[in-house]
């Protein structure tokens, strides 16, 4: 592996937003790339510093929104504790004015976002907060959103740079090809339509159900089936639409996923699923899940899961509570939150102006470890 080369340089700039100080940093990472990153600090002295992990994709250390920016919103919820909140921008990104996501991709070096340079990445941005003599004694805190409670665990496992305690959000417990398997089968589809649709908790919706007039059923209706005929969607004709039609239906695209991956397609992965390369795919298949990965991990674990999370299921943070049980470890909590999505309704903050329950609970560890 090559000698992580440590923070080169520190562009600061104190600007007041929120009840926080902001500083812009500039990080050079392990291969001579360089990456942007902001410290928000609040206006108390701080002995902890949560290093925020992103979920998939080109993020920046504003991830900008029309109408807000997701990073600022979360550096106040936590600045406001009394707790540092460390974002970065990802390889290759950069913050931009087009909507929808407001970020500028170097493709050549955004190619080289995979799990493990995340990792080596993560940890040279660490490296860089613990030379600056106001953090040397101060904890440190990861805390990963989605694909970062991956890279989040991967970090704390390595124990090449210390981490004094994770926070993982939107939990993925199994490798990520089992993860996109079990959404491709309809499975997160089911998991989104279910609290709209079925009215009679069966895990299905019948015809009835599924052309109701109620204004919420049809916005869904509209946005997820395209207001398409209930007979389009009851595949097997059993008069409802289920996890097996759905599965049926999806079947197609998951298997023509996994073909452009091996055909190395990352075109077609971009303009019909996300933006990750196909070595990001390949890269996250042949590693190790988190939930074996994590009984060897002896700081505080925390996870915040919602039940309503489509991405991931809450089951799985259940089957790790029972890994951990058997074998009598007990440095894992989780936090369960009932309908609460895959972003714990953080949109709560922005359309109710104030933090969902799960938000509330992440802060409140955070200043209590």
């Amino acid at each position: 592996m090559l000698r992580l080369i440590l923070f080169l340089s520190s562009l600061l700039v104190s600007i007041n937003l929120f009840s926080f100080t902001s500083e812009i940093k500039t990080i050079k990472l392990n291969d001579g790339e360089k990456i942007s990153a902001r410290l928000a600090l609040p206006d108390s002295r701080t002995d902890k510093i949560i290093i925020c992990i992103h979920g998939t994709g080109p993020n920046t250390y504003l991830t900008k929104r029309t109408n807000f920016n997701f990073y600022d919103e979360l550096a106040k919820g936590f600045c406001e504790n009394g707790v540092g909140f460390f974002t970065y921008s990802r390889r290759g990104c950069k913050n931009g004015n087009v909507p929808p996501y407001f970020t500028d991709v170097d493709s050549l070096q955004y190619s080289k976002y995979t799990p493990l340079q995340e990792v080596q990445d993560v940890e040279c941005m660490i490296k860089s907060i613990l030379k600056d003599k106001r953090f040397k004694n101060s904890k440190i805190i990861l805390y990963g959103l989605s694909e970062g409670t991956i890279i989040a665990s991967m970090i704390a496992e390595r124990k090449k740079v210390r981490v004094d305690a994770i926070l993982l959000h939107g939990y993925c417990n199994e490798n990520l090809l089992d993860i996109i398997k079990w959404q491709n089968e309809g499975n997160s589809t089911m998991v989104t339509i279910n609290p709209i649709f079925d009215k009679d908790g069966d895990k299905a919706i019948s015809r009835a159900e599924y052309e109701n007039k109620d204004e919420l059923v049809s916005k869904y209706r509209k946005a997820i089936f395209k207001d398409i005929a209930f007979d389009k969607y009851d595949v097997n004709k059993d008069s409802v639409i289920n996890i097996i039609d759905i599965t049926k239906l999806r079947a197609p695209f998951h298997a023509e996923l996994l073909k452009r991956v091996s055909d190395n397609d990352w075109m077609w992965i971009r303009t019909n699923y996300f933006n990750v390369t196909p070595q990001w795919f390949t890269e996250h298949f042949a590693i190790e899940a988190n939930k074996t990965r994590l009984l060897r991990v002896d700081i505080p674990i925390h996870i915040f899961h919602g039940t309503d999370d489509a991405n991931v299921p809450v089951e799985s943070v259940y089957d790790l509570q029972k890994r951990f049980d058997i074998c009598h470890k007990t440095n894992l909590t989780i936090h369960i939150f009932e309908k609460h999505s895959h972003d714990l309704n953080f949109y709560d903050i922005i359309t109710k102006k104030d933090w969902s329950q799960g938000h509330k609970a992440i802060f409140k560890v955070a200043e209590e470890l």
